[in-house]
């Protein structure tokens, strides 16, 4: 879906705040490693209350770990065998309201980045299947975490 230029900026500052809120009063889950699950919940519920909160984005659903296209598999150009992404804002059903698609690594997980990468830059391919307006890599470091966004190529 493309976005303006206004509603990219106002997802990014949503996205900036949740991390703030989640550094502010979940900053255990991630200095203790180990529970990327748990922070991202946390992130999603701080997402979740922010949206609610934008006029444009009443009616679209925020879910984690959404794998379905319709009622078959989520996939990809370079993941055929299907994806998950951890967490998107869209529309359930079809692929005309994709807005944000986020994916999240703790600082302690050993899995490479590059498989994140991929799915943004996937997910958000304006000639692709999906066509997420926004997408966001979070690396959450033990002291913080600066958000890389990926828009539509």
């Amino acid at each position: 879906m493309i976005l303006s230029t206004e509603q990219i900026n106002e997802l990014k500052g949503i996205v900036e705040n949740c991390i703030n809120l989640l550094y502010q009063k979940d900053s255990s889950l991630i200095t203790r490693g180990g529970m990327e699950q748990s922070a991202s919940f946390r992130f999603a519920i701080y997402l979740s209350e922010s949206i609610n909160k934008i006029e444009w984005l009443k009616g679209f659903q925020l879910d984690i770990e959404y794998n379905k296209n319709g009622l078959n598999p989520k996939r990809t150009p370079r993941r055929p065998n299907g994806v998950r992404p951890d967490l998107i804002i869209h529309h359930r059903g079809d692929n005309t309201g994709n807005i944000l698609v986020v994916e999240i690594k703790g600082w302690w997980n050993d899995e490479s980045r590059e498989i994140d990468r991929i799915k943004l830059e996937d997910f958000t391919h304006q000639e692709g299947e999906y066509k997420y307006g926004l997408g966001v890599f979070l690396e959450l470091e033990k002291n913080g975490c600066t958000p890389q966004y990926f828009l539509g190529y």
